[in-house]
């Protein structure tokens, strides 16, 4: 059986954060870093913006005033507010397992991340695309095919880039309610306020409203591990970031944080 590895790099900034998902994609192009799982969170919590995102809509002022980082990803999609959420990374290539095209990439993850949640009881499914369009830039406000929902909200939304025939996917899983802050962060810009809350409480929810409670961190790292394990047919075996990863990442951080940092 193949042999995947899992890491968990606990909460760090943005700017870090990025940097390690970079520095991992760069050396598994080069052979030097294996199929990885990676969960971490954010401290101090961020939004981070997809790569290729102009318009956001949300305040940066209120954004300083509770120091909350802003930091462009390498990959698609919209905005994401990283506070009360459980970011996953999977770095890994067609030499792996991976599917070549990008759907389907998307589609084999979300099983694996779908087997995880009905580990902790949670009947989710893929998104349908069927979610109002939203004009706001906000990640869970747009119903994907790497959205995963309940009962027709969304809690995770994922993102993919790929170099060569290596990939990297990573996406936010959300584990306590965000309504209120992200109303905080974005009405003042809405067209409607009233209307992008109702949007909010109709189309997206999180692991705790699901459940009524919230589990431990470590159960529902243990359940998508599981979950992406029996998924891909793979063994996966708990690991460290190498020196050359960590060196690699810290470069990355130093040289691009002011670029990448709004």
């Amino acid at each position: 059986m193949k042999t995947w590895r899992v890491l968990d790099t606990g909460a760090l900034s943005a700017s870090v954060n990025i940097a390690i998902d970079q520095a991992l994609l760069t050396l598994h192009v080069k052979g030097k870093t294996p199929p990885t799982l990676r969960f971490y969170q954010w401290k101090p919590p961020a939004i981070s913006l997809g790569y290729f995102q102009k318009d956001h809509g949300f305040d940066l002022a209120a954004c300083r005033r509770l120091g909350i980082e802003v930091i462009r990803r390498p990959t698609g999609g919209r905005a994401v507010l990283h506070l009360g959420d459980l970011t996953y990374a999977v770095v890994a290539g067609t030499n792996e397992g991976m599917p070549a095209k990008v759907t389907a990439a998307y589609r084999l993850l979300s099983e694996g991340l779908m087997e995880g949640f009905r580990l902790l009881g949670i009947d989710a499914r893929m998104g349908t695309g069927t979610m109002k369009p939203e004009p706001s830039g906000i990640c869970l406000l747009q119903n994907v095919t790497a959205s995963i929902v309940y009962q027709e909200r969304k809690f995770v939304g994922s993102a993919q880039t790929w170099q060569g025939s290596s990939m990297l996917q990573h996406g936010s899983i959300v584990l306590e309610p965000q309504i209120e802050l992200l109303l905080n962060l974005w009405q003042k810009n809405a067209d409607s306020p009233a209307e992008l809350r109702a949007n909010l409480e109709t189309q997206i929810t999180s692991i705790q409203e699901i459940l009524g409670y919230l589990p431990e961190d470590k159960e529902i790292k243990t359940a998508i591990r599981k979950g992406m394990a029996r998924t891909l047919g793979v063994e996966v075996i708990p690991g460290e970031l190498t020196q050359e990863e960590w060196c690699l990442a810290r470069e990355i951080a130093d040289c691009e944080a002011e670029i990448l940092r709004l």
